[in-house]
């Protein structure tokens, strides 16, 4: 309790001497399966909760959407087809690599369809490169290209995206498919020495069905496993700026949203930290504004915050040079003017002056 009260005081003695840069928000959501023949699995689900997802994007208006494969469950041309025509709902750009049950040794019709195989676009700085794994080479010749015109085009932080993650929790299901529910083997080498030469800061993913987030203890580049659309209707709701990621996963649908602003969030073995002192906002997203937020460390008491002309956000200023260095949780709890109410958390790994 004493060093919950010190931690208060310290957001309150803080004067508004940081500043915090602009942010861009974009949506990552991965494998909808969408079915629209007479066989397989997923032939209601799929575009049920696909176009759940896409009602979502519509009301967050994000800067893009990357959408990490299993797009269809069959790989179909009438359901890439459909899974387009949904996207197109979306009203910002949106980016898609191809999955295991996307065909994507042939990409011949989602190329038509949907998009590039290695669609590639940067943003205030920073690169977004999608990759199909199931043709190696030829990713990696493409990733290889960008890495190496990055400079040139004055590009500072890199980021990936493909169906396969990094890792993959250690579980019985996996370990009998090596190589197939992760990225492995010489590709995964080839894939790390670039992580390293450029410090990728993070990889996109989906492919588990299930949320799995961690870093490579090697290179400390993030490998980030979104909940599948399919059945759970999830997205990974992202806030970028200046090479500091933080997100928030949900359920499509469950308002409000939160956003961290400029402070990235910490995974196992991750190393981005915030240091100094740092002004941060937590901004919710959804269809009705913002009435009451509490911000607070874990479980304690609530902490300063400043709410300014913007109705659906608030700051607060935070000096890490008065905390021990650890790794802290930061939980905000919203309710908006409809009465919703949500409670968003992130890990911050802290270096502090103790």
């Amino acid at each position: 309790m004493r060093r919950m009260l010190m931690l208060v005081g310290l957001f309150a003695a803080l004067t508004p001497a940081c500043s915090v840069a602009a942010a861009v928000v974009f949506v990552h959501l991965s494998d909808p399966h969408v079915n629209v023949t007479a066989q397989g699995r997923f032939r209601e689900e799929g575009v049920r909760d696909l176009r759940r997802v896409v009602d979502a994007i519509r009301v967050i208006q994000p800067a893009f959407v990357i959408v990490t494969g299993d797009v269809t469950e069959l790989g179909d041309e009438a359901s890439l087809a459909r899974y387009r025509s949904e996207l197109d709902r979306a009203g910002v750009p949106v980016y898609t690599v191809q999955g295991n049950h996307d065909r994507p040794a042939d990409p011949g019709a989602f190329n038509r369809l949907v998009g590039p195989t290695h669609p590639a676009f940067d943003v205030d700085g920073h690169r977004f490169v999608g990759l199909n794994f199931h043709r190696p080479d030829e990713a990696l010749a493409v990733l290889e290209r960008q890495v190496a015109s990055a400079s040139a085009d004055e590009i500072k932080h890199f980021f990936t995206f493909a169906h396969e993650p990094l890792l993959a929790p250690d579980a019985v299901a996996f370990s009998l498919s090596p190589g197939f529910v992760s990225v492995a083997g010489r590709t995964a080498v080839r894939y790390l020495a670039l992580a390293q030469q450029q410090r990728i800061a993070g990889h996109f993913a989906g492919h588990l069905h299930g949320s799995y987030d961690t870093a490579d203890a090697y290179t400390g580049t993030l490998s980030l496993a979104v909940p599948s659309v399919i059945d759970s209707g999830s997205l990974r709701l992202c806030c970028l700026s200046d090479g500091k990621l933080s997100w928030t996963v949900a359920r499509a649908g469950d308002w409000p949203l939160a956003l961290l602003e400029s402070a990235p969030t910490h995974v196992p073995w991750g190393t981005a930290r915030l240091e100094g002192v740092q002004r941060l906002t937590v901004r919710a997203v959804g269809p009705s504004r913002l009435r009451e937020v509490t911000v607070q460390w874990g479980a304690g008491p609530p902490l300063p915050i400043e709410r300014g002309e913007d109705p659906n956000a608030c700051t607060l200023c935070l000096d890490c040079t008065s905390l021990t260095s650890a790794v802290y949780e930061l939980r905000a709890s919203l309710t908006d003017e409809a009465g919703n109410r949500s409670t968003s958390r992130w890990r911050l790994l802290i270096k502090g002056g103790k």
